[in-house]
């Protein structure tokens, strides 16, 4: 399975919180990474800052973007981040730079801001256009969202249709070139275990069978139905650790979700 091998830390941030819309994904943002989410937090495409709400007194959050509510007004597509070279202790973009057309300078312009981490999700658009064919209701004239060719201009849109192991290597590659290096990949997708997309007992069973019957072999299950990536990304000889006594307890619950 994807998050399984794919990269070796010492460190795993994770929770088993799940997200159902904007402001809850702030609260997954919060339980999972707490630890590196401290001092100055710059949040790239923040739209209503959800995650401010979680974060304590003495962070110095920064959000910024054109759409919702941002603290700084800045189109990434036409503007640099406005900020000087290391000037955050955590940076985080989620789910904003397949929107961009300047995708690669965006991800550079994160490590250049970053003093120590960058925390990165970019959707699976294989997995989004195989559920459609496969798995989701279809209609004509009902397109899939971001997608899609629509009458009239879109306000916004995907502009880049890639797969889990291309966001994989992308993240790999501009990380490397920026003086970084990926501490953890990974994904809140429940999708990872077949059962949950092709269902239990002989029903499911006969769908992976025929899934291995139909596809190609070297096609990986992965990039079908894992859908979206994360990662947190250290910038390489930066001094200072994370708390043990903080790494994978909750801080909204107050557990050790290793037990």
């Amino acid at each position: 399975m994807f998050n399984q091998g794919v990269i070796v830390t010492t460190v795993r941030f994770e929770t088993e919180f799940r997200y159902t819309d904007r402001h809850t994904k702030g609260e997954y943002v919060w339980r999972k990474y707490h630890p590196i989410l401290r001092g100055r937090v710059l949040d790239v495409g923040a739209d209503e800052c959800p995650l401010r709400a979680f974060l304590p007194a003495e962070t110095e959050y920064i959000g910024i973007g054109l759409g919702g509510c941002p603290d700084v007004e800045v189109n990434l597509e036409q503007q640099k981040i406005p900020f000087p070279d290391h000037d955050f202790d955590c940076v985080l973009c989620l789910d904003v730079l397949e929107h961009l057309e300047n995708i690669h300078a965006v991800l550079d312009d994160l490590c250049r801001v970053s003093r120590r981490y960058v925390i990165i999700s970019l959707p699976n658009a294989w997995a989004d256009f195989h559920n459609m064919l496969c798995l989701r209701e279809y209609a004509p004239g009902r397109p899939m969202k971001f997608y899609n060719l629509p009458l009239d201009p879109p306000q916004d849109r995907h502009k880049w249709f890639f797969s889990l192991d291309e966001a994989k290597r992308f993240i790999e590659y501009r990380a490397r070139r920026n003086g970084m290096r990926v501490i953890q990949m990974d994904s809140e997708s429940h999708e990872n275990d077949s059962r949950h997309v092709d269902g239990w007992g002989w029903r499911g069973w006969l769908r992976r069978r025929a899934r291995k019957w139909l596809y190609r072999k070297d096609l990986s299950y992965d990039n079908l139905f894992v859908m979206g990536i994360w990662a947190v990304l250290e910038k390489s000889g930066s001094q200072g650790g994370i708390d043990e006594s903080q790494k994978m307890t909750d801080p909204v619950q107050g557990h050790d979700e290793r037990s």
